[in-house]
């Protein structure tokens, strides 16, 4: 009788994940001194998102899991933190959880990308004025950055709209969302 090697790192795990958007970011400090690109990043929360962070800290949901993971991104690092703080569980930072990427800065190249990605349902086509990441490519990013995670079942990930948008049928997700799915990692 001959046995197969099974290569484990191509094994599909299912997991179940708490998505929780970032809270309400506060760009002021930024925009005064015209930070761009991955630079408005640096944004901490407002106040109103620092109470959205501690009434998240509270959700009933987050005693499910085992692990936070969360973009690097300041404002979602400041969320997860008050999440860590009520849970005690440990955090994990991913760069790969970063927000949708447009390749123009400016927040009218922002909009208008989006307004792009939404009317061609996630593709970037041809003749496409403004570059921006796929919804495909989002989709990868991710899965590439959750597969070391699954020795887990239950992981809280702290990040962004658009990137949760490519998991969960929610339009509009509101910062400091609770949103539960199983998906195959």
């Amino acid at each position: 009788m001959a046995f197969e090697l099974v290569d484990l790192a191509q094994l599909v795990t299912r997991m179940k994940i708490i998505f929780v958007r970032h809270g309400e970011p506060d760009y002021c400090e930024l925009e005064e001194r015209s930070y761009t690109g991955f630079g408005i990043d640096l944004a901490p929360l407002s106040e109103k998102g620092r109470q959205q962070a501690q009434e998240l800290s509270k959700d009933p949901f987050l005693s499910s899991a085992e692990i936070i993971v969360s973009s690097a991104v300041t404002r979602a690092l400041e969320t997860a933190s008050y999440a860590v703080c009520a849970t005690g569980l440990p955090l994990r930072v991913e760069p790969l959880l970063h927000e949708w990427q447009v390749y123009e800065s400016g927040t009218d190249n922002f909009e208008k990308a989006r307004t792009m990605f939404l009317e061609n349902k996630g593709e970037l086509l041809p003749n496409s004025p403004i570059q921006y990441e796929t919804a495909a490519e989002m989709k990868s990013r991710f899965l590439e950055c959750m597969a070391k995670y699954r020795d887990y079942q239950t992981v809280i990930v702290v990040t962004h709209n658009m990137l949760m948008r490519q998991f969960v049928p929610n339009e509009k997700i509101d910062c400091c969302q609770v949103i539960e799915c199983e998906l195959e990692i």
